[in-house]
């Protein structure tokens, strides 16, 4: 289980009669595991809290529980509350496929003919736990048994989230992408293909406002805003969701360019900003640019990007160099030399689109 943490706990729901207390507790203990990682939470009518209303209590975790145990005994079978409330309800819910129920024999009495006879019953071979030379044999037999159904339910819960996940790519709504993919990779976080899968769509979330026709002699883009929208606002959000995507995607390199306009932008606009920070994300900027390029040097756009930054300190040989690389791997734009001011020669690119 510890390859497969829960997207959240399965719920559990204990009926069972109050003479089987004891039996009731020894049974948490060996699922104490279970709980303490998180995979499953459990309840049971003792938990119900001084001036609630149990009736009301008991139906409201009846319904919501994954799984429900049936504690079974001739107590339990005897109990009017036990066999004409709680297990119909469950045996409805289990029949309409909301929840699974699981009998577990704690002692023997006769079944036959009883609604929850038809299903695989726990221990082994539904012998009663109160028969096994070990009772701590029997119950670790019915741990394993509610901890395979358990990995079961989970395996579907994330099936379904995942087909949920495609179809919301597939509908490019990335805000329910990105809320569907991290609540997979709570569960699998390692896997690969969401991660990346997930990092693309906190990406495509902002890939419209990036306005790349607007470069400037600087490599500056312009953000697009909406009506009443603050720029400053909607940069904080775009460099919000560029940083879980680097996160989970760190050797995409168009995320780094990406995240490189975007401190250019931060640095050119935002009002207030000293002039140490500007410093800052302008190395920063660089830095990202640098590993765009190491991640995908075949990328005409790179050089013609790290050119104008160069150019923009004055580096001439450099920049000529990444303009002449940017040319050669088929980017189009005319250089224009002109005099600044205190006469040096600088480069000014515009792209031909």
């Amino acid at each position: 289980m510890a390859s497969l943490p829960p997207v959240e706990p399965v719920e559990l729901f204990l009926s069972y009669s109050h003479k089987d207390e004891a039996l009731r507790d020894e049974l948490l203990n060996h699922l104490a595991v279970l709980k303490r990682q998180h995979v499953i939470s459990t309840w049971h009518d003792r938990e119900i809290g001084a001036g609630r209303e149990w009736a009301n209590e008991i139906d409201e975790h009846l319904d919501s529980a994954d799984i429900i145990l049936l504690l079974i005994s001739s107590d339990f079978l005897a109990s009017d509350y036990c066999h004409d409330i709680e297990l119909k309800r469950a045996m409805e819910r289990h029949d309409a496929g909301e929840a699974r129920v699981i009998p577990v024999i704690l002692r023997r009495v006769d079944w036959t003919g009883e609604l929850f006879d038809r299903l695989q019953a726990l221990p082994k071979d539904a012998k009663p736990v109160t028969e096994w030379p070990n009772r701590d044999q029997a119950l670790a037999d019915v741990a394993r048994g509610i901890r395979a159904a358990v990995e079961e339910l989970l395996v579907e819960r994330l099936e379904t989230l995942f087909g949920k996940f495609c179809k919301a790519e597939a509908l490019r709504n990335w805000p329910n992408a990105i809320s569907l993919g991290e609540r997979i990779l709570k569960s699998v976080p390692g896997r690969q293909e969401i991660r990346s899968r997930t990092a693309a769509a906190y990406v495509n979330r902002w890939l419209s406002r990036f306005d790349e026709s607007s470069l400037d002699t600087c490599g500056h883009a312009e953000i697009r805003t909406k009506r009443r929208e603050q720029e400053s606002e909607i940069i904080d959000r775009i460099a919000h969701d560029f940083d879980r995507a680097m996160a989970l995607d760190p050797d995409n390199a168009e995320f780094h360019y990406l995240r490189f306009s975007l401190r250019l932008v931060v640095r050119q606009h935002q009002s207030g900003i000293q002039r140490s920070e500007k410093g800052r994300l302008e190395k920063a900027a660089f830095a990202d640019l640098e590993r765009a390029i190491e991640l995908r040097p075949s990328t005409a756009k790179y050089y013609a990007a790290r050119g104008r930054m160069k150019n923009n300190i004055d580096d001439e040989e450099g920049a000529e160099s990444d303009f002449r690389r940017a040319r050669e791997l088929g980017y189009r734009f005319r250089l224009t030399l002109y005099l600044r001011s205190e006469g040096r020669k600088s480069i000014s690119v515009r792209n031909i689109e």
